[in-house]
């Protein structure tokens, strides 16, 4: 180590975390990191809520986002769109509804061409568990004017590549209906 102008050196070179960032975002391979362990790491939380009636189109790069869904708002519905199957293998999103929504307020999942479908379930978390099962769709709907109590409702998407798989739960009745599924209803409909 050398000390020059009341810096230290490792060799002739100064690196400042600045560059040793750039370097690491930029880097173009893969890290072996012998099993290390990396703690305090959160997901991206955004909260979205149907204060207006709009449409979004997910992106890839925005994979791993975990949506904390408002509906209360009266008559505006939310429509997301995912992105193309073909650039998203191994993309996936996570929706976690934090209120009941409105009677006339909808959330609508929907694939981004016709090539791609949605295959998974819901399982209904109450006596007698149940699971709603969808199976080659375009498009889902929490739909709020067949019921409303779409508080803890969970929703995670996950893509292969080819098409979009659904899971996730509800503690609700059993029996009551929450999502509503739709062929040939994609975004680029």
């Amino acid at each position: 180590m050398i000390i020059k102008g009341g810096f230290l050196t490792m060799g002739t070179k100064r690196i400042g975390l600045a560059r040793i960032e750039a370097l690491m975002e930029n880097l173009k391979r893969e890290i072996a990191w012998g099993g290390a362990t990396f703690k305090g790491n959160k997901r991206v939380v955004e909260s979205v809520t149907n204060a207006s009636a709009a449409s979004r189109t997910l992106t890839a790069a925005e994979s791993g986002i975990l949506f904390q869904v408002n509906m209360s708002t009266v008559d505006n519905n939310l429509t997301y769109s995912l992105p193309a199957t073909s650039t998203s293998a191994g993309v996936f999103y996570d929706f976690c509804f934090t209120v009941a929504s409105d009677d006339d307020a909808d959330f609508i999942l929907q694939t981004a061409e016709d090539a791609a479908d949605i295959y998974g379930g819901i399982i209904t978390l109450a006596a007698n568990s149940t699971v709603d099962a969808f199976s080659g769709i375009s498009s889902i709907t929490v739909d709020g004017s067949v019921a409303q109590s779409a508080e803890g409702l969970h929703l995670h998407v996950l893509c292969d590549g080819t098409n979009w798989h659904l899971s996730g739960h509800i503690a609700t009745a059993v029996g009551t209906v929450h999502l509503v599924g739709a062929a040939g209803t994609t975004a680029d409909d």
